[in-house]
């Protein structure tokens, strides 16, 4: 099983994407594929379309899926003590004292 997250991506991008998998939500693609196939299209992703993009696939480790990242997407992966998680980096908000000590 492969789940991949794009962001951005044009029509003729989906459309691709959809030959290959279902687009379960918008940018959100889910289908079977073999290693081989797997690669090619994370590939493509990564060099050709220079997506913001985030691929989660099975695969025979302690979690039982892996997870690739490209771009900067909205979640970042983090290596927890050999454990792959998802997160969300915190957006700095500027203060007036920051603004105060930045000068």
């Amino acid at each position: 099983m492969v789940v991949i997250m794009m962001e951005k991506s044009s029509p003729s991008q989906k459309g691709e994407m959809s030959r290959l998998t279902i687009e379960v939500k918008s940018g959100v693609f889910v289908g079977t594929l073999s290693a081989r196939v797997r690669d090619k299209l994370w590939d493509k992703i990564v060099y050709k379309w220079n997506l913001n993009a985030i691929m989660i696939y099975s695969t025979n480790n302690e979690q039982s899926y892996c997870i690739r990242s490209n771009g900067d997407p909205d979640r970042v992966v983090i290596d927890f003590d050999g454990i792959a998680l998802l997160s969300r980096p915190n957006k700095k908000v500027c203060t007036f004292n920051d603004s105060l000590n930045d000068h």
